[in-house]
């Protein structure tokens, strides 16, 4: 699916809002105000296309690949009762014979947050595959 489909044709490229704002869409939990002015320095606007764009998945082995998710905003057992009520956003993982998931509580950026975590759980799923 698209994540902003309606995104007029006008708009190019959509920079990092304000963190306000983007708190009432994304979990912000971990990043101190340090990291925020950081993150925010750092940050690119994102291409418009890719917001209205849909990925075209061709190649049905991609189903049978070992696949971790790194939980993040949202615990593991939550994304499993999203992809089992068939909510959109998860109708591939549903598809994926070999996954498991893997619970950091933190916001949405855990590479900000808990980078040091993220790259353990990555590590572990590397060798575990």
């Amino acid at each position: 699916m698209a994540f902003a489909p309606a995104l007029p044709d006008a708009v190019h490229d959509l920079p990092l809002p304000d963190f306000a704002a983007l708190a009432q869409q994304a979990n912000l939990d971990g990043l101190s105000p340090e990291v925020l002015a950081r993150f925010r320095r750092r940050a690119v606007p994102e291409p418009a296309p890719v917001l209205r764009g849909v990925a075209q998945l061709a190649n049905d082995a991609r189903d049978d690949v070992p696949t971790t998710l790194v939980c993040c905003s949202l615990p593991g057992a939550q994304v499993w009762e999203l992809v089992h009520a068939g909510h959109p956003m998860f109708a591939e993982v549903a598809r994926l014979t070999r996954v498991e998931t893997v619970d950091l509580p933190t916001g949405h950026w855990p590479m900000w947050s808990r980078p040091r975590d993220l790259a353990e759980a990555i590590l572990r799923a590397a060798r575990t595959t």
